[in-house]
């Protein structure tokens, strides 16, 4: 996937080496549902309903006189991702065995930079269009959610939030210091277009973990809970797998 990553940002600086040839073409909304889950994360059970609401934007190289001008795209937007996973594991609590099922669930302001290419199918009718897309893609993480779900009976369940206000005491805020709201990856994947729609399926592939340490669960202290019980945090990096439409909603040329 880094590999992927890598080609995605040597063709993208490629492309806009001559800028003048290339021109913002359309503008539109998508919308996506996927799974998404943690890799590298040994205690990770199942993956969560990923989505993904948010806008987009085409550049276009029509006034190329090369292949350009009929084959490749660049596109970027802004998205609003929900990433996370479910988890599980068992602890030795004393002389007693106790197992935890837990949820992590994060939203994520996503900037991405696809490089595309795109084939017209040679069919009787036309305008039916099939493509190619790499990129990368940078997020933050604006608030979230960690907590059991279901642990072992007589036990209290716990839950915790997180989120990028100032607001409350800087104590109560330090449980989530070690969280990694920065992402860097790559996005991979391939498209079908019709008039104003385009169905993609794509890879979304964090490279930055989410928190710092093995690959563990971490232990985190819920400060706003009087009986301090643990929240378990899981370790690992974002990745989803996505099926989005896009609409288009206007050109710029017109």
């Amino acid at each position: 996937m880094k590999k992927i990553f890598l080609l995605g940002l040597m063709g993208l600086m490629g492309f806009m080496g001559n800028p003048t040839q290339a021109q913002f073409s359309d503008y539109g909304v998508r919308v996506g549902l996927g799974l998404a889950t943690m890799d590298d994360d040994l205690s990770t059970s199942a993956p969560i309903l990923g989505a993904t609401l948010g806008g987009y934007v085409t550049y276009t190289f029509a006034k190329s006189e090369s292949m350009l001008q009929e084959t490749f795209f660049l596109q970027s937007g802004l998205n609003l991702n929900r990433r996370g996973s479910n988890f599980e594991e068992t602890l030795e609590n004393g002389s007693n065995l106790m197992h935890r099922e837990g949820y992590y669930h994060a939203y994520y302001l996503q900037l991405p930079i696809l490089v595309g290419i795109h084939y017209e199918l040679p069919i009787r009718a036309s305008g039916h269009v099939l493509g190619i897309f790499v990129g990368p893609q940078v997020s933050f993480g604006l608030f979230g959610r960690y907590g059991d779900r279901k642990i072992t009976p007589s036990i209290p369940s716990s839950a915790a939030n997180y989120d990028v206000n100032f607001n409350g005491s800087e104590e109560s805020r330090q449980v989530f210091n070690h969280i990694n709201r920065f992402d860097v990856g790559a996005i991979f994947g391939i498209s079908y277009e019709y008039k104003e729609f385009t169905a993609s399926l794509y890879i979304d592939r964090g490279f930055l973990a989410t928190s710092e340490g093995d690959d563990v669960l971490r232990i985190i202290e819920n400060n706003g809970n009087s009986s301090d019980v643990n929240v378990k945090i899981p370790n690992g990096h974002n990745v989803a797998y996505m099926l989005s439409l896009n609409y288009k909603l206007g050109n710029f040329n017109k």
